[in-house]
């Protein structure tokens, strides 16, 4: 799993501001590749961490969007939907 402090280089933040929302943002990537992949896919691996910074980036790029949704944050939902259904073992389209 990735850090703040490669999150924060990754995105090029140099102050503290939004710690917090980097944090979340880490973990639901964390949830995702977990939900995606396996709970024990080996987080440390240099794949694994590019793929949270990819994801997090994403998702903090997009955080203020109201308008469109980007393809990469409409895939992200979609997935994050779905794997959340398939945990739930909810069959009927709600969530």
């Amino acid at each position: 799993m990735s850090t703040l402090d490669e999150v924060k280089n990754y995105l090029r933040i140099d102050f503290e501001d939004d710690d917090r929302l980097l944090e979340s943002l880490i973990n639901v990537a964390d949830e995702y590749l977990k939900g995606a992949i396996s709970s024990q896919y080996n987080s440390q691996s240099e794949r694994a961490k590019m793929l949270t910074l990819i994801m997090i980036g994403d998702l903090y790029d997009s955080r203020g969007l109201t308008q469109k949704v980007g393809g990469t944050i409409r895939n992200l939902v979609s997935d994050f939907s779905l794997q959340l259904k398939l945990e739930s073992g909810v069959s009927n389209g709600a969530l």
